[in-house]
Formats: structure tokens, sequence, C-alpha cells
């Protein structure tokens, strides 16, 4: 009782001042607020990811302090792709060699799930993810494809997910094409020295892995014409959506064939009429396609092999040849794994550019 006395008016004894002092020197220290990034050439460079650069090219005695990166230039720009998301970085590659046309034709390309080895778009297309040197490959086969690719959530497809931010929307990509037109405009200095906002040309959709939800949905979606598809290991869509049926929501199961047969059948021009041979000739249309579409698979036990083959099936029986399924190489032995996967566009990316007429 003593003690407890002592220790009770030695506390009572002592300031409150000197007791709320020693209370703010244990209190946890705060961390200082993290300092904006500015750069002169680039007003938006702190609405970037902290581990984005708003540009790279390769290095030069007139540019020592950027990013190195293929030639021509790759530019990021932070428009909003994920709604709310500190991620959001659209990175845009000029190849080497481009001359800065009023009107560009463009890759717009789409990366599947995460699975926590990258978070930007810049780490994805860098070489050190599964070998994916996508700026590289164009750069190789010379060909004048603006390569544009945003960055999405962690799990993008394969159905309509927050995943698939704005790509979720019908016609997406056109509103979101014709902003990044705005940011070449402005900060692209062949273009925003004369004030010059480049039209968008032929277009060629592509994604890997889940995206394909996302090339789905653009492609029967989208205004703009679409040169050809390329789904590198994509025929996935597993899952449900929901629509309106008689002014009621209902989630109804994803038909992965069918949407793509909507959309080989839809991508068509009419040029004329043939005649079915008979006793009383029926005049039919005779139509071309607009748009080619290349899908690929890859392993014995691929689980999308299966559904690949079934669309390649059904689009002969109806006599479309605008749908090819293709086996892919592979990196190492025949067994769908990792590596593999990936493999579909790393040993398949560089031939699609220059196989590509619209290019």
């Amino acid at each position: 009782m003593m003690r407890e006395a002592t220790e009770a008016s030695m506390w009572c004894s002592i300031p409150a001042a000197t007791i709320d002092s020693g209370r703010q020197l244990m209190a946890p220290l705060k961390k200082p607020a993290p300092t904006p990034r500015t750069n002169s050439r680039f007003d938006y460079v702190d609405k970037l990811p902290s581990n984005v650069p708003p540009i790279e090219h390769p290095f030069s005695a007139s540019s020592p302090s950027d990013f190195g990166g293929p030639a021509e230039a790759t530019y990021y720009f932070p428009i909003e792709v994920m709604p709310n998301s500190q991620d959001n970085a659209t990175g845009v590659f000029f190849p080497a060699g481009f001359k800065f046309p009023d009107k560009i034709n463009v890759i717009l390309y789409f990366h599947g799930h995460k699975k926590d080895e990258f978070k930007t778009i810049n780490e994805y297309w860098s070489g050190k993810l599964h070998d994916l040197y996508l700026r590289e490959y164009i750069n190789a086969t010379g060909k004048q494809a603006v390569l544009i690719a945003p960055t999405m959530g962690a799990a993008p497809g394969s159905s309509l997910n927050p995943g698939m931010g704005i790509f979720a929307n019908s016609g997406g990509a056109d509103d979101f094409l014709a902003e990044v037109t705005k940011w070449i405009c402005k900060h692209v200095p062949q273009y925003a020295d004369k004030k010059r906002r480049p039209e968008i040309g032929n277009i060629v959709l592509a994604g890997h892995s889940g995206a394909g939800g996302i090339l789905s949905q653009q492609v029967r979606t989208m205004r703009s014409p679409v040169c050809e598809v390329w789904g590198f290991d994509t025929m996935y869509g597993q899952g449900s959506r929901t629509i309106e049926v008689k002014g009621k929501k209902k989630r109804v199961d994803i038909d992965v064939i069918g949407e793509w047969l909507e959309s080989a059948l839809s991508h068509h021009s009419l040029v004329g009429f043939q005649t079915l041979p008979g006793i009383l000739p029926i005049p039919i249309p005779k139509l071309v396609p607009t748009t080619r579409f290349y899908f690929y698979w890859v392993g014995f036990d691929d689980p999308v092999k299966g559904r690949s083959l079934e669309l390649q099936a059904k689009i002969r029986q109806m006599g479309l040849y605008n749908v090819e399924i293709l086996e892919s190489s592979r990196v190492s032995g025949l067994k769908y794994d990792w590596d593999n996967h990936f493999g579909t566009v790393s040993q398949n990316f560089k031939k699609r550019v220059a196989d590509a007429p619209c290019f």
C-alpha cells in the first residue's frame, strides 16, 4: 500500500504538461508525405503510378535521364481505364522509324490475369515477364503499327467483370482510342508541335488469356471497323452475365462459341449476289469477310483446346473462312503449363504483326 501511495503521489506531483510531452515523445512518428513527382516535359507525371515513367526510349546524350526502352518511343498516359484505381497507365508505343502520319494504324492489346506477377503495363512488356517483348517484335517486322496497351485490373476476363474497367462497356474501345489520340496530340511532340490530332486507321484487337472476354465484347459492339482479332489462348469466358428480358434482369450463362460465331457472321460485307443452281434459280447474298480472327491454343491438355476446335468445326460447316484456329509453338515440352500459356504470345505475336495486311 505504501509503495502504491508513493507512486501515486509521485505522478500527481509531475506537471501535466510534462506528462503530455512524454506521451508525445512516445507516440509513433508520422511518415512525411511523399514528394510529388514533377517533370517539366510532362505535366501529368504525378498522376501516373510511382513505378511508371512518362516515357521510355533509347538513352541519348540529349535525354540522359529518361528511362531506357526500345525505339522509337513509349509514352505512358494516366487515362482512367479502371475507375478509382491507382494503377491507371496506358502504354503507347511508336516503333522504330515511325513516320507519325495523320492516320495511325493500331494494335490495341489487352493483358490477361496478373497473378501477382506485375502491376502495370510497363512491367508486363519489359521482357522480364515470360519473355514478352511485344515492342521489339513489332520493330523486328518493320511495320508502322502503334501498339496501345492499357493496364487492366487483376483479373480482367473472362466474363464481364470489374477487372475489365471501361472495356466491359459496349463500344468502350472506341471511346478509349479517341481519348488516346487526345493525349498523343497534346504530349507527343511530332503531333503537338503542329497541333495535329491523329485519326485512327486500321485496328487490330489482340489479347491474352482471360482478355478474350474483352475481345469478344468489343469486336461485337465497336463502331469502328476492326481489321483482325488475335486471341492468344483466349477461348475462355465461362461464367454468366446480367441481361434484361421483358423488363427484368436475369443472369445467363455465356455462350462462348455462339458469341464468336456471331462476331464472325456479322463481320462480312455484301459484294453482290450469286445464284443457286436449280430449276428456279434463287439469288443469295455474296459476302466477303471484313474481319479475320486468329485463335491460338497450346498443349494437348489445354483446357480451351476443345472449345477452339468446336468453333473451327462450326465455322467450316457454315462455309465461313475468316476464322482460323492455330496450334501454337511451345516454349518447352508438349504439356500445357504457365510458360506455354504465355508462349502463345511470345511465339506468335511477331508473325501476326508481320502477316497483317492492314499495316
